[in-house]
């Protein structure tokens, strides 16, 4: 990817999450057809894959508006820590309100590009990312600096979502056109496969019809 494609790709992102940062009411809405009525089960289903613990370090890349904190909270409690990173700061507003309303003091919230994640921060025992790696331009290299945070034994989870098959991929051009242009969605990314590249395995689960999928990669 050349770098005046990759400014272009990122400034999509920004632009479309700004404006769901601005009506996260609307965002946490549109949730409810992007995950078929599933949301809330599907996410904590993912969060709960990293097998976290009282006390844990978490990182959640592309963090939006704090939808997976509840979920992140209840598994590494007050003792744990939880970093949210986004590339939108409007997003990352939502997800601070969202923290204050809850009063969860163990969130702190990073603004930047995840195909560098440039925190202080390493060492976590998870990192998550729910509908995020198929926006990110750079998503292989950011799979790759997931891996490097991570502590030996720490997990990288990943879901996201995939184009039907069967009957209802008649739907899929219609599909794409809305969600690329809402979500800056790209399903040609086998995260998957790359996953696997990078950590040498990968345990895949899928939900909603196929239409969803939880990754899960070991660093060994």
């Amino acid at each position: 990817m050349t770098k005046d494609s990759r400014i272009e790709k990122l400034e999509k992102v920004k632009k479309v999450y700004s404006f769901w940062g601005r009506f996260p009411s609307l965002y946490s809405a549109q949730d409810t057809i992007t995950f078929l009525g599933k949301a809330k089960s599907i996410r904590n289903r993912a969060v709960k894959k990293m097998e976290l613990k009282r006390g844990n370090k978490a990182l959640e890349v592309a963090c939006g508006s704090g939808r997976n904190f509840p979920y992140l909270v209840e598994a590494v409690g007050k003792e744990g820590l939880i970093l949210g990173f986004d590339y939108s700061q409007e997003m990352l507003d939502a997800a601070k309100q969202v923290c204050e309303q809850n009063d969860w003091n163990n969130i702190k919230l990073v603004q930047g590009d995840a195909a560098q994640l440039k925190i202080a921060e390493n060492n976590f025992d998870g990192v998550v990312s729910v509908l995020g790696i198929s926006a990110i331009p750079d998503w292989e290299k950011a799979l790759d600096r997931c891996h490097d945070i991570l502590r030996p034994g720490g997990k990288l989870v990943v879901c996201d979502a995939r184009l039907f098959t069967g009957f209802l991929k008649i739907i899929n051009p219609m599909v794409r056109q809305i969600y690329s242009k809402l979500a800056a969605w790209d399903p040609s990314k086998n995260i998957p496969e790359k996953m696997k590249e990078i950590f040498g395995n990968v345990e895949v689960e899928n939900l909603n019809l196929g239409t969803f999928f939880i990754a899960v990669s070991v660093k060994k």
